[in-house]
């Protein structure tokens, strides 16, 4: 599992109502944050999977030689000179 940050931008009266929910609860403000949103899904009846898209990415490629060094800016072409 791989912790993501979320940042809240709210009005100072929000930020003070959560800090005194948080403060009720013998939370710190991080974990009553995390508390209201699984509360709020389990009471929505809200999952992870339902809300997921998936999606089939197809690359359609055709082989290339790699080109090293100066190879990759330089073409050889035939010059054709009149012989004088």
């Amino acid at each position: 599992m791989t912790h993501k940050s979320l940042f809240i931008r709210c009005s100072e009266e929000t930020y003070k109502l959560a800090h005194a929910l948080a403060k009720k609860e013998n939370r710190s403000l991080n974990k009553q944050m995390i508390h209201m949103i699984h509360s709020l899904a389990d009471d929505k009846n809200v999952t992870v999977d339902d809300h997921v898209v998936k999606e089939e990415v197809i690359v359609h490629t055709s082989p290339v030689e790699p080109k090293w060094g100066l190879t990759g800016l330089v073409e050889t072409k035939k010059q054709d000179f009149d012989d004088q």
